[in-house]
């Protein structure tokens, strides 16, 4: 289908500002004014909305843009909204995966439900999705997981922020600067193989613990527990001895654990008799960059 004929599937509304088609390929992209009901409008901003049925499948995508007049002309500046904090929009891109286009009936096609849309219901779908905040609880899940990998990354003498800019710069795995790896081994004994920052948790938990169970000893009764089953808490106790050493070679092994599965994560290991398998940390990392969600249809 030629370029002007798919365009001509829509009815420019009143709130349509400009339809550009495209020139090679069928499709067009549309700018639209925001309801004036919302602080979007009054800030002047407007939606930019691209429809096209390729060879390789049917694409959309709705963002919001900042107009800045350069000259003549007029430039539309992708942003996310997110200064907008009660209400915010959802920018969004289609993989080919949840719409296709009908060349015989001229319509959309929702593949799961199999139902139809003319080219002016597809709009309205795609603005309303874009109104509403699609993607409320997997920002927070975000957070969180972005709070958990940068402990991880702290516990292991290592920085997350560095990773995630070096990430967001370049491709792949393959082609991305790593950071220098430093090996931190503690002075114990000269032997356990422990990150600092690991030691330095293990250390403020077990100091905070005794804290409570001495605040709270009806509550946690530690000391009187010890007692039952161990004796007196000292260094003459073969029992705390043992615990010392259990507590560094676990310190250790949890460490070095760590510290692999980072490795494994900033420079994958190539196998080609067997697929790589992403470890929790790369999958966690992975799971922040995917924002997809399907379409609702009614809003």
């Amino acid at each position: 289908m030629k370029a002007q004929n798919f365009t001509s599937l829509y009815t420019k509304q009143d709130s349509d500002e400009t339809i550009t088609q495209f020139q090679n390929e069928a499709g067009f992209s549309l700018i639209r004014l925001y309801p004036k009901d919302t602080p979007y409008y009054k800030d002047g901003r407007r939606m930019f909305i691209k429809i096209a049925a390729l060879d390789r499948g049917f694409f959309y995508g709705v963002d919001m843009t900042k107009p800045e007049k350069r000259g003549e002309t007029t430039d539309y500046v992708v942003t996310d909204g997110e200064e907008y904090k009660r209400r915010r929009v959802t920018n969004f891109l289609s993989d080919n995966s949840e719409f296709s286009f009908d060349n015989t009936s001229r319509k959309i096609i929702h593949q799961p439900s199999n139902k139809s849309f003319t080219m002016n219901e597809f709009v309205e779908i795609l603005v309303a999705n874009h109104l509403e905040d699609r993607l409320f609880w997997k920002r927070r899940l975000n957070a969180t997981i972005d709070v958990v990998l940068k402990v991880l990354f702290w516990l292991s003498d290592k920085h997350y922020e560095m990773v995630r800019v070096l990430a967001d710069k370049y491709s792949s795995h393959d082609n991305k600067p790593i950071p220098k790896e430093q090996k931190n081994i503690e002075p114990f004994f000269k032997y356990f193989y422990i990150s600092k920052n690991l030691i330095f948790g293990i250390l403020l938990v077990a100091f905070l613990f005794a804290i409570l169970a001495a605040v709270f000893p009806n509550i946690i009764p530690i000391k009187n527990i010890w007692h039952s089953f161990f004796g007196e808490f000292s260094l003459s106790n073969p029992v705390v001895v043992l615990l010392l050493f259990l507590a560094l070679f676990s310190s250790e092994k949890l460490s070095v654990w760590l510290n692999r599965k980072i490795k494994n994560f900033l420079m994958p290991e190539k196998n080609y008799f067997s697929e790589q398998k992403e470890n929790f940390i790369e999958r966690m990392h992975n799971f922040q960059l995917q924002n997809k969600f399907n379409l609702k249809l009614k809003l």
